[in-house]
């Protein structure tokens, strides 16, 4: 391939790379030299952390841990297959063993071993008196650690490594190393959410199972499984975290066009405990797993749903919507042909009512547009203001915590920005009469800057995401939405601060250096924050 259009465009290799990689959507990154040596030195402080906390598991020091381990019945060579290990209830403990290893303190901070104390250049132990669970990338390098406390008043259960040049949450999933040639030989992979639930199951001979780490998963998470396998079984907790995140990943799942079973644990709270309850019963509850679809079907059309003829209007349309997201439409037959079985309607007549929400519909305002609900992707930051906005509009009595906890900056884009100010003013000035039912007109006084069919969007987005949600389960799902837009803020002021320190030190600029791990120390102390 690079051959012929090196021959019939004229060019040598690296042009014929770069027009195929144009063509094929695939960015070509420039190999820097430096930025390869900084990650190689970032993963050798990972190896010798991981080293150095195993070690102290065979020591006096470590007897808290391994009480915690008999306790959750971690057999001796899962311990060692994935390098377990205990950080010392210590300030600096793991910090001198590293400087002790000839790694600077700007290589053990950036690794995310350290925190800067405020208005000081020194530095202590990020982890400290922890059970230690590496996490590896694809090629079972050590990249990143997640902290199980062993404290019982520690207010953060787990900690995990920050964000780094060589660690991203979102782009690798905890067990993969191990799981990758297992999950080729069944033919799919079993994904769970948290670590401790993939290192029982594949200790327990399920050596397919990989944790996404208590989220959805990612695109770039799922594109990583596509490597290996089109078939995936989600098992998340059964909790309305758990089934949330699962429904945010089918979503995600289905646009990548994977074929997607939903587990249900028949014993315990989560994979860990079932397996550890009874290993016939999580056998069973992977056999009697269910197609993504059919979990929509129970989930939606319930006996209660059906006998309402105004919730069973709304019910099939969230199915409808959920069918709307399949890409083959011999697989969107067999469902609207079974719904249609079901609510005991013709096919033909849910056929019309679906192109609607399949159609890709437009509008325009300003030279911007903005997608239907079915139509488009979006970030994941505007994905969930999106879901913020809808829970507001139609609990208003909620948006005084929103408030209160998001401030206007980290609300970006600037028609969803203007959107937020003119949402707050209209509250302030309508307190005592402001419901669902007049809020959209009471926003036409603050000249609001969403077109109306987008903000008619944001209302009815509440049926598709929140249906049969209580009014404490709304709020619940609110307090994490703004946390996770937080946290992406965070994020991307971190990245960038990175960025710049990058270039800073490659420049010779020192003030810009300072300045710029001045700010990522920053922004990393205040999602730490947020985070406990």
């Amino acid at each position: 391939m690079f051959s012929f259009i090196q021959k019939i465009e004229g060019v040598e290799f690296p042009e014929a790379l770069r027009l195929l990689a144009q063509k094929a959507g695939v960015t070509i990154e420039r190999f820097d030299p430096r930025i390869a040596s900084q990650k190689n030195r970032l993963v050798d402080v990972c190896e010798e952390a991981a080293k150095f906390w195993q070690a102290n598991l065979k020591k006096d020091i470590g007897k808290k841990a391994n009480e915690y381990i008999a306790r959750r019945k971690i057999k001796p060579e899962t311990i060692l297959e994935f390098k377990i290990g205990y950080a010392p209830d210590s300030w600096d403990a793991t910090m001198k063993h590293l400087l002790a290893q000839k790694f600077s303190e700007s290589e053990i901070f950036k690794a995310g071993f350290t925190v800067q104390k405020e208005n000081s250049t020194s530095y202590y132990d990020r982890f400290r008196d922890r059970l230690m669970f590496p996490i590896l990338d694809v090629h079972g390098n050590v990249i990143g650690f997640s902290g199980r406390t062993l404290k019982a008043d520690e207010q953060a259960k787990y900690i995990n490594t920050p964000e780094s040049p060589i660690y991203h949450k979102g782009k690798v999933l905890y067990g993969l190393d191990k799981a990758k040639l297992a999950i080729r030989e069944r033919g799919h992979v079993i994904v769970v959410e948290g670590n401790m639930d993939a290192l029982t199951a594949q200790e327990s001979g399920y050596r397919h199972t990989v944790a996404c780490s208590g989220t959805a998963l990612t695109p770039e998470q799922i594109q990583l499984l596509k490597r290996y396998t089109n078939n995936i079984a989600l098992c998340f907790d059964a909790d309305d975290a758990g089934q949330l995140a699962a429904r945010r990943s089918i979503d995600l799942l289905f646009a990548a066009e994977m074929n997607v079973k939903i587990v249900k644990v028949k014993s315990g709270k989560d994979p860990d405990e079932c397996i550890k309850n009874s290993l016939a019963d999580w056998e069973a509850s992977l056999r009697e797993a269910k197609l993504a679809m059919d979990f929509y079907f129970d989930s939606y059309l319930t006996p209660e749903s059906l006998q309402n003829i105004n919730k069973k209007k709304l019910a099939v349309k969230n199915v409808l919507v959920e069918i709307a997201k399949l890409a083959d439409k011999i697989e969107q037959d067999h469902w609207i042909k079974k719904l249609a079985e079901i609510i005991n309607v013709k096919a033909d007549l849910l056929w019309e009512t679906l192109r609607p929400a399949v159609k890709k519909e437009t509008v325009r305002s300003g030279g911007a547009s903005v997608a239907s609900v079915v139509a488009t992707s979006k970030s994941a930051a505007q994905s969930n203001l999106e879901k913020v906005f809808t829970i507001l509009l139609n609990e208003p009595k909620l948006i005084p915590y929103v408030v209160e906890h998001l401030p206007a900056e980290m609300v970006e884009g600037d028609k969803l920005s203007a959107f937020y100010t003119a949402l707050i003013s209209c509250y302030n000035k309508n307190k005592s009469q402001i419901y669902a039912g007049n809020i959209t007109k009471l926003l036409e006084a603050e000249n609001q800057p969403l077109p109306p069919e987008y903000l008619d969007f944001l209302i009815l987005l509440i049926g598709k995401e929140y249906y049969g949600f209580t009014e404490p389960q709304k709020r619940e799902e609110l307090i994490d939405l703004v946390l996770a837009i937080k946290l992406d803020y965070y994020n991307r002021q971190i990245e960038m601060q990175r960025q710049r320190l990058e270039q800073a030190s490659r420049s010779g600029d020192t003030a810009q250096e300072q300045e710029a791990q001045r700010l990522v120390q920053w922004f990393s102390e205040e999602k730490a924050r947020v985070q406990s």
